[in-house]
């Protein structure tokens, strides 16, 4: 009897993940910004991070414009070969990222 059951359980499988609309795919988005590489990732609900890499050996200082008016704009200071992250709530993706240039 369970050995009908799982045959069953399996030839309906397919049916069901197939009647289900198919997931939003994640897109990472990478790129560089003068002295930064710079990434972050599609699919989150309230925040996003931001990765970001100073390729420069001098401390530079890395703009991020964020979607949402309440995160606004972010300046971080990084040192020379230094990475880190920054994230932000309420805002579904970063605008643009700009090299603000030596500290």
């Amino acid at each position: 009897m369970i050995r009908y059951l799982a045959t069953a359980a399996l030839a309906c499988a397919p049916l069901l993940v197939s009647s289900f609309p198919a997931a939003a795919v994640d897109t990472v988005h990478r790129g560089r910004t003068g002295c930064f590489s710079w990434s972050w990732k599609d699919g989150g609900v309230l925040t996003t991070t931001v990765y970001y890499r100073n390729s420069c050996s001098t401390a530079h200082t890395l703009r991020i414009r964020w979607s949402s008016e309440a995160s606004g704009t972010e300046d971080i200071r990084v040192k020379g070969g230094a990475k880190g992250s920054a994230w932000s709530f309420y805002s579904l993706k970063p605008l643009g990222f700009e090299d603000l240039g030596r500290v």
